[in-house]
């Protein structure tokens, strides 16, 4: 949201038990939430879960917000906590069943093959990277400035800085063959 002020009031209206205000402040991060919940556990149904606990938590929780940095920042910042709680609870739970993939028609093999191996390969080389690294660039792509990330993931705007560079170098030399 653009406005602080208008942010401000909405905060104040949502944290007063107005569901339309939070509805109004939930709409344009939703989407970014789920795409950070999505990179963080790598499966769509736990980034689904990840999504509507990180609404909930924002919606009993709203008076804790501070207004310190933006309101998306803050949903974010939950978002990649509730998808980290979501792969915590899920490790070691369930295995990758890969070995069906080969059953499909003959025709159409090769074009899914390559989508399959660009997406494993994004997401390989985003799980390589350290979870600082990760998280900030994840946060940035999103479209958070520095500063809304270096609030999200609480550490130094430069710290934010130099993982997001470090974080795109690797993913350049990754993808550069």
């Amino acid at each position: 949201m653009a406005d602080p002020l208008a942010e401000a009031r909405l905060v104040a209206a949502a944290a007063a038990g107005d569901h339309d205000a939070f509805r109004d402040l939930w709409r344009p991060v939703e989407r970014t939430a789920f795409g950070v919940c999505l990179h963080l556990t790598g499966d769509r149904t736990d980034a689904l879960d990840a999504l509507q606990e990180t609404q909930i938590a924002a919606w009993r929780h709203l008076s804790r917000f501070t207004g310190r940095g933006s309101f998306a920042a803050w949903v974010l910042a939950i978002a990649r906590n509730a998808a980290r709680d979501v792969v915590r609870r899920r490790a070691g739970a369930r295995e990758l069943g890969l070995e069906a993939a080969g059953d499909g028609p003959a025709d159409s093999a090769p074009l899914f093959a390559e989508v399959v191996s660009d997406v494993l390969g994004v997401r390989a080389a985003l799980a390589a990277l350290p979870v600082n690294h990760r998280e900030a660039l994840l946060l940035w792509a999103g479209g958070l400035t520095y500063d809304e990330v270096a609030a999200a993931v609480q550490a130094p705007v430069n710290t934010v800085k130099v993982w997001i560079f470090r974080g795109r170098q690797r993913l350049r030399r990754e993808f550069a063959d």
